[in-house]
């Protein structure tokens, strides 16, 4: 029997226990409620559209840095081409120079005139008609 007293004690003082904090628990409810909304209040409508909003944007700029790391890097490779094409302007100049100097030292000589070739070609055939006819 003493034992059922003793357990039926600490159920009461574990009743007494709960019923405190609930009413605690209750009272701080009441002292610290949620203050109606005064300025900017959203719906859950709206809460789900700014969220849905918020990750297209994150998406769009994550893009958006893929795209520009895309582009320099095309812009790094367009710069190593120009210099690569500078070079070889440089490169054709020199040629260019080089076929002046070239023609300058290389003049025709006076037995490369296609005049005096054709003209002493004709002189050579009428000489050798000429003297053809001349035999009997």
């Amino acid at each position: 029997m003493e034992m059922v007293e003793v357990v039926m004690v600490e159920l009461e003082t574990l009743e007494v226990w709960v019923v405190t904090k609930l009413f605690i628990l209750l009272l701080f409810s009441f002292i610290f409620t949620q203050e109606p909304c005064e300025g900017t209040c959203f719906s859950e409508k709206e809460v789900v559209n700014i969220t849905n909003n918020i990750k297209e944007l994150e998406f769009k700029l994550e893009k958006s840095k893929e795209i520009e790391e895309n582009l320099n890097s095309q812009i790094y490779m367009y710069i190593q081409n120009d210099s690569l094409n500078v070079s070889l302007i440089n490169d054709y100049k020199n040629q260019l120079k080089w076929k002046e100097e070239m023609i300058d030292l290389v003049k025709p000589k006076w037995y490369d005139n296609k005049y005096l070739w054709f003209f002493g070609g004709i002189i050579i055939t009428s000489g050798a008609v000429y003297l053809a006819g001349q035999i009997n």
